[in-house]
């Protein structure tokens, strides 16, 4: 379940000390990629099952292009609290992984165009109903981040890169799951994206680090001051709205 306020994922951990870093400026979620070939910062099922079992916070471990017994085998390994699906799967696995693993949350990463592409048209219908039919499989919740088009490929995830924030905004409206926003997110833009789309979280990997692979607690402590002024001003905001309204 989600608490109130805007949630933190931290992604890319690599190792203990990180997962202690993020865990101190106060963040609600640590992220561990697993065998993704293309992230430099994947690591194999064991190295992931040492940051993941008997963490200090949640850790969602992210998957991409596993079959069913793949995805089986590892949260069984590795006993995430939280799975996150960067390759879209059938929604039967969807209830199937619910039943069989249902203290874990399950995540589903949808991908939009990136600020100024040349093309920056989605299927904002298609995305909607694939988030109802999320919704109605069990997925608990839904991670909009950006798509990057170069040289005949697609990049999904992990580009360092803004989508268009206006876009998930209109998703964000009307979606029957939690939403958090990815993609090229880090202290300095935080508050404009939350300010524009209002995502229930903020998940970020790139924007808070040194270099890849390795958290910088600088930008850390940064990004959690800017999302928890940016929490207390709008309180206070609806605050007074609320006494306005009630003169």
């Amino acid at each position: 379940m989600m608490k109130d306020g805007c949630r933190v994922k931290i992604c890319g951990i690599t190792c203990l000390k990180d997962r202690q870093l993020v865990h101190s400026v106060g963040a609600d979620f640590f992220g561990v990629i697993i065998d993704v070939p293309y992230s430099p910062r994947s690591l194999n099922m064991e190295a992931a099952a040492c940051l993941l079992i008997g963490a200090p916070l949640p850790g969602v471990a992210l998957l991409f292009q596993k079959n069913l017994e793949e995805i089986e085998q590892l949260v069984e390994y590795c006993r995430p609290q939280a799975v996150q699906l960067l390759s879209s799967v059938p929604l039967e696995w969807l209830r199937e992984l619910k039943v069989s693993f249902p203290k874990v949350s399950w995540w589903q990463s949808l991908f939009l165009p990136a600020a100024g592409a040349a093309s920056p048209h989605a299927d904002l219908k298609g995305l909607r109903q694939q988030m109802q039919e999320l919704a109605r499989a069990g997925a608990d919740a839904v991670i909009l981040d950006t798509a990057v088009k170069s040289s005949d490929k697609i990049r999904f995830g992990g580009t360092g890169q803004t989508s268009n924030w206006k876009l998930a905004s209109s998703l964000v409206v009307d979606s029957p799951l939690p939403v958090f926003l990815a993609g090229g997110i880090k202290p300095s833009n935080v508050r404009n994206a939350l300010d524009i789309v209002h995502p229930k979280g903020i998940d970020l990997c790139s924007g808070v680090e040194a270099l890849p692979g390795r958290k910088d607690a600088t930008k850390l402590q940064e990004l959690i001051g800017e999302i928890r002024e940016w929490e207390k001003e709008n309180r206070n905001g609806r605050s007074e709205g609320n006494e306005r309204n009630e003169k």
